[in-house]
């Protein structure tokens, strides 16, 4: 009898305790504010589970995709929140972003050209006129090279061109 009423008291404690969408969201920044960010993960990770269509969880989920990507490094974690973002929240303006930055960290940091190719691939076909687009272009010309390597002969070219004009200035 005595463990029923424990167990009904500590029932009553537990539902009282109830976090909403803004305090998940609040503890979250905070913990990530003081670089706790196993804190900052589990809050903002509990706002998407329990108010996964809230501007809270939307929020937490950006925080934590840049928290994994820029804090954690963690690209897997980083991808993973990258997607779930475009999956959760599709018609948001920052969508198109959370997409484009999974097929950058295919690319760019786990080196897995395939996933990065259908995510660029996605991207523009979604995606055409976004201010990305060019970059998503960018992305896959060069996906697998090194980025100072892909961008040589445009440099060169235009030092060229500037060694050319240079020339000409100083014939006059």
């Amino acid at each position: 009898m005595r463990f029923s009423i424990f167990v009904i008291i500590l029932l009553i404690i537990a539902s009282c305790s109830h976090k909403s969408d803004a305090d998940l969201y609040n503890g979250g920044k905070a913990a990530e504010e003081q670089k706790d960010f196993q804190k900052a993960a589990e809050l903002y990770e509990e706002a998407v589970a329990k108010y996964h269509t809230s501007v809270y969880a939307e929020s937490s989920l950006i925080h934590l995709a840049f928290m994994y990507n820029n804090d954690v490094r963690d690209a897997r974690k980083a991808i993973n929140a990258y997607k779930r973002y475009y999956e959760l929240f599709p018609s948001s303006k920052e969508a198109p972003t959370m997409l484009f930055l999974s097929g950058f960290i295919y690319n760019n940091e786990l080196h897995q050209l395939d996933s990065a190719r259908l995510v660029y691939d996605s991207f523009l076909q979604k995606y055409p006129n976004h201010e990305l687009a060019a970059s998503a272009k960018f992305e896959l010309e060069t996906l697998g090279r090194d980025p100072g390597q892909a961008i040589a002969p445009q440099v060169a070219e235009v030092d060229r061109l500037k060694s050319e004009q240079a020339k000409k200035a100083t014939k006059k």
